[in-house]
């Protein structure tokens, strides 16, 4: 309410000013008169500052809701301003001068409604009523002092309101960039509060992430050999009473699985730590894996196609990864005499890995961990996966991730 305090400020200064002039009845009656115009334009002048205040107009700058942009949005202060603020200031001055015969005063009235007026209007309008209210002046002299302002005092006059003009303005610009200032740092605490809860997000994703890629690795190194040892054993448990020497054999081959699941483990323990290729490159690596994973009784044929281009170690981890536990069902599952692996930097917006054999296929492609495990591999790197199969025809899986 700064302009209501300033307002009652300037009413204690005139309740003094005007009973000094009062030396007649009729002084004592303008005294009267003017005194109710100066409460009326005080009492607009407190209704003004209060309808401004909450249009946030020029002082509500702490809470970031200056907005000049509408005149609609701020129409009660300027019906107030046109029509009862702006009228009462130019009574008052002329009741006061006629009572009085002194003017000096009532220059602050003038320069504070000029300047006032930046407050209320755009900057383009308040040029507007600085003109206007300089032609009104102008011609309330005529009936103050019985004739024609001189140009000197014309210019002098209207020179003095732009000042005041100016001098609100500055303050208004002040305020607004007060205004803008907290508002940008509202946002900034505002964005902050979710950029960490984002971050508690990421990492609440990642562990969850990292709880997978370990479960994954466990399946594709330790699952398949205890589920081939548990075979074995369940075997040669069924054959130790009617034939001792086939009995011996299937343990031998547990006691082989074994030997090689513990390898395993502790290769991929070590995978946990670093790279699954070892310091290889990926194609180096594929074609060793392909040639170790099977015997003499399967052909495999490795293909490399395209220029090699280097991938990010995550893409490199993931085909990798993607080919054992693909070559680990074939091994398992397909019955093949035939194997193919390749891999294909032919294409310029991905790489694509294929594992081919000639297997026994089957109608539908089962969704067990390995599979599962693949496809959760590729999504995450924004990938592709793809299972074709049929029974009596192989199956083939492909897999794609962009550069």
């Amino acid at each position: 309410m700064v302009a209501g305090a300033f307002g009652l400020a300037m009413m204690l200064v005139a309740l003094v000013l005007p009973f000094a002039y009062a030396e007649n009845e009729l002084g004592l009656g303008l005294t009267i008169l003017q005194l109710i115009l100066w409460a009326a334009f005080c009492a607009a002048w407190v209704f003004q500052g209060y309808f401004m205040e909450q249009a946030g107009i020029g002082f509500r700058y702490d809470q970031g809701t200056v907005d000049r942009s509408s005149l609609r949005a701020r129409w009660r202060e300027i019906v107030l301003y046109l029509f009862v603020f702006g009228p009462l200031c130019f009574a008052y001055v002329y009741v006061s001068f006629q009572n009085t015969g002194y003017f000096g005063f009532n220059y602050v009235l003038m320069f504070v409604l000029a300047g006032f007026s930046t407050l209320v209007f755009p900057v383009w309008l308040a040029l507007v009523y600085l003109v206007y209210q300089t032609i009104v002046w102008i011609f309330l002299s005529r009936f103050m002092w019985g004739g024609w302002m001189q140009i000197d005092d014309q210019v002098t006059m209207f020179s003095g309101l732009l000042f005041s003009s100016m001098m609100f303005y500055i303050f208004r610009r002040e305020r607004e960039s007060r205004s803008k200032a907290v508002a940008l740092t509202l946002d900034l605490d505002e964005a902050n509060e979710k950029l960490r809860a984002f971050s508690g997000q990421i990492e609440e994703l990642a562990a969850t992430q990292e709880r997978n890629r370990i479960a994954r690795e466990i399946h594709d190194t330790i699952g398949h050999s205890l589920t081939v040892v548990n075979m074995q054993l369940e075997t040669s448990k069924a054959l130790i009473d009617s034939d001792k020497e086939k009995a011996k054999r299937f343990l031998e081959k547990a006691q082989e699985v074994t030997r090689q699941g513990l390898t395993d483990v502790r290769s991929s323990v070590a995978s946990l730590r670093s790279s699954p290729l070892d310091g290889k490159s990926l194609p180096g690596a594929l074609e060793g894996m392909m040639s170790a994973s099977f015997g003499g009784g399967v052909k495999t044929r490795f293909e490399l196609k395209g220029e090699v281009a280097a991938l990010n170690p995550a893409s490199e981890a993931a085909l990798y990864r993607s080919a054992q536990e693909a070559l680990t069902n074939v091994r398992k599952h397909a019955d093949a005499s035939e194997v193919k692996l390749s891999l294909d930097f032919s294409f310029p917006e991905c790489v694509k890995l294929v594992v081919a054999d000639n297997g026994k296929g089957s109608e539908k492609v089962e969704g067990g961990f390995g599979i599962m495990g693949i496809r959760e591999r590729i999504q995450l790197l924004d990938g592709e996966m793809r299972v074709s199969t049929s029974p009596g025809q192989g199956l083939e899986l492909s897999l794609s991730l962009p550069r």
